[in-house]
């Protein structure tokens, strides 16, 4: 929207603000007459470079300073400052004894059109601190003389809502009612840009109140209060005549009131001596007054009520929350996380969208509020009985918060706009709330719930939680991975450092096994067990040389996975054989079995190259026969003999010509 240009000059100087060790801020360059004023020189250094300013490559502040003249108005004040190590300079002043040289440029200008003069004072404060010759100021000269006639071209309100409505959701309409209440409110955070930019990007949601902040610089400032009268026309095609019909702007910075962007300490004692403020800070100094009533973290988007009272007056209605609501999901469909100063090339979501919303809503509490009066007066003339006919609805101060109507009333601004309004306001703007429709409880209710969700932030609550737990499942399995190839080396060492093995090279493969006679007849009657066993017998053997002779060599876990594997299978093919043999000689009747008498000794040959086996010839008792639970053990080398075990009698016969027993059971 194209903003009135003032008649006097706009741009009103130009200075250079440099930051001194030994003194603090001062001002090392100025063009312009403004300077010569002593308020305005005191001030402006502090201004231009707020606390915390180093904490950034490069920042914007935006204040506002009045002048100690007898006719005084507010000047708005704009600074770029910028850092730059102490060792690029090529020409440094005596008293530069810091490793960072720290300045900003300040432009001082009638009217705030930040937003023109925000992107040439960027852009001439990185050419000069890229010459890194601060006594040529030829760069400064040249920006204020051009400055002037650049502006009054592109004299547009600056469009800063988006990011603020993303920000603080349906908080933004909370704020703007705290805002109309004229409480004292104050901003905290930083950066400083984004700190000054929220608080404009607040007043903006007012119709018209950017362009009257002539009165805004100091509490006793009230020049535009006493020219406001009733209009007595109305042209509805005319922007300009339906606000002044309406009553907008409102004063709120008018008789004891002003707004400060950046509030320094040196001005802490204004909060003291007015009623009503609207402040920033990046001091936490400043936000430890008992003062404050509402504290808003712009580096959080969240609210702290200092008084109790002003959350009630300033809460939201289920039709706020649902008018809110709709605002909210257009602004974060046009919203673009990569970009987020990328314009919106379609109307919904965009600045026009948003400042046709709540100037929509103003117009109708304003409204709204005649109406109150206009029933008030209806009920005490007619007895008690309403006037048809308005349109109105006699419960739309529900809708607004009634409280709050009720709170706005008592306010400065509210006298300056009741002497200066129609009373029949209602006639011309519907007094009616904006939703397009009264919510359900229970969608009220869903409301509710959503927005407290959004207002958890779980996202950035959970975020160092969640990297605290990667990094540490990052390291344990680092860990995890080392501690596996350390088993691995040393298994492999082992492996190869194993090299002593027993000869089992010399000597005949004879091993003596000792078994009863009724086992050696039922082997001769059934060849099939005997050579089933025979074959068990054998392989089991030739197994235990064959791995006594093989050199060790080094494998791999995945190989020794792979040959025990095998070799438990064939142990349990040879299990499952004699098994199935000791079952069909245990089917036998115990009764055809029939005892031997003679004690001659049965030679039988063995499979381990044609030793025999000795069978005692003595006689057997039925308790000393071979029973379901007889084990023959298995020797592993060529020197140990089978054992038989009969454990129903709990005996067993073990003959072994040296060395330590390593029998395998089966």
């Amino acid at each position: 929207m194209l903003l009135q240009p003032p008649e006097g000059p706009l741009v009103l100087g130009i200075a250079l603000v440099d930051f001194n060790h030994l003194v603090g801020p001062r001002i090392e360059f100025s063009q312009g007459d403004i300077f010569e004023d002593e308020e305005i020189a005191k001030m402006l250094p502090f201004l231009a470079l707020p606390d915390g300013s180093h904490m950034s490559l490069e920042d914007y502040s935006y204040f506002h300073l009045v002048p100690d003249t007898s006719n005084p108005s507010t000047i708005f004040g704009i600074s770029c400052n910028r850092q730059i190590a102490a060792s690029s300079v090529l020409v440094k002043d005596v008293d530069v004894t810091r490793s960072i040289v720290q300045k900003a440029v300040v432009v001082l200008a009638s009217k705030p059109v930040f937003g023109p003069i925000r992107d040439r004072l960027g852009i001439v404060t990185r050419a000069l601190f890229q010459q890194r010759d601060f006594s040529d100021t030829q760069i400064l000269v040249e920006f204020g003389n051009s400055l002037e006639i650049s502006l009054r071209t592109q004299l547009t309100e600056s469009g800063l809502y988006i990011e603020f409505v993303h920000a603080f959701r349906h908080r933004t309409l909370v704020l703007l009612k705290a805002l109309m209440l004229q409480k004292k409110i104050m901003f905290y955070g930083h950066p400083v840009e984004r700190l000054c930019t929220y608080q404009y990007s607040l007043i903006s949601l007012i119709p018209g109140l950017l362009q009257t902040l002539d009165d805004c610089g100091s509490p006793p400032l009230a020049a535009r209060a006493p020219t406001l009268s009733r209009p007595n026309s109305l042209k509805t095609s005319d922007r300009k005549s339906m606000l002044a019909y309406i009553g907008l702007p409102l004063d709120l910075f008018g008789k004891d009131a002003f707004f400060q962007p950046y509030l320094p300490l040196q001005q802490l004692d204004l909060l003291k001596d007015s009623r009503s403020w609207l402040c920033g800070s990046t001091n936490a100094i400043v936000t430890q007054q008992a003062e404050i009533d509402l504290l808003i973290n712009t580096e959080t988007a969240t609210l702290e009520f200092r008084d109790p009272r002003l959350e009630r007056l300033a809460a939201l209605t289920p039709a706020d929350r649902k008018w809110m609501d709709e605002i909210v999901r257009d602004v974060n469909d046009a919203w673009d996380d990569t970009d987020p100063s990328k314009p919106v090339m379609h109307f919904k979501g965009s600045d026009d969208y948003l400042r046709a919303k709540f100037e929509e809503y103003v117009s109708a509490a304003l409204a709204s509020v005649r109406y109150r009066e206009f029933l008030s007066k209806g009920k005490g003339a007619s007895g008690g009985t309403i006037i048809a006919g308005t349109g109105g609805d006699a419960n739309t101060l529900e809708d607004f918060n009634a409280v709050w109507i009720a709170e706005f009333t008592k306010t400065n601004a509210y006298e300056v706009w009741d002497r200066s309004t129609d009373p029949m306001l209602f006639d011309i703007v519907e007094p009616r709330h904006p939703c397009n429709e009264k919510p359900s409880v229970v969608s009220d209710i869903g409301l509710r719930l959503s927005e407290g969700i959004q207002d958890l932030k779980l996202e950035q609550q959970l975020a160092p939680t969640r990297e605290a737990i990667s990094r540490t499942l990052t390291a344990g399995s680092t860990n995890f991975f080392k501690a596996v190839e350390g088993v691995r080396g040393r298994w492999q060492q082992r492996s190869a450092s194993s090299t002593s093995v027993p000869d089992v090279t010399s000597g005949p493969y004879s091993i003596p096994i000792e078994i009863t006679k009724s086992e050696a007849d039922l082997s001769t009657s059934s060849p099939d067990i005997t050579k089933t066993n025979t074959n068990l017998s054998r392989q089991t053997s030739r197994d235990s040389v064959a791995s006594a002779i093989s050199p060790p060599r080094p494998v791999s876990m995945a190989q020794a996975a792979a040959d025990t594997k095998a070799a438990l299978s064939s142990l349990g093919a040879g299990i499952h054989s004699m098994w199935s043999t000791r079952a069909s000689r245990f089917s036998l009747s115990r009764s055809s079995i029939v005892s031997v008498a003679s004690t001659e000794s049965v030679s039988t040959p063995t499979p381990f190259g044609g030793s025999t086996m000795h069978i005692p010839s003595s006689p057997v008792s039925p308790s000393q026969r071979p029973g379901v639970n007889t084990v023959i053990e298995v020797p592993e080398y060529e020197h140990e003999q089978f054992v038989v075990t009969n454990h129903l009698d709990g005996r067993m016969s073990h003959e072994a010509e040296s060395g330590e027993a390593a029998g395998m059971a089966l």
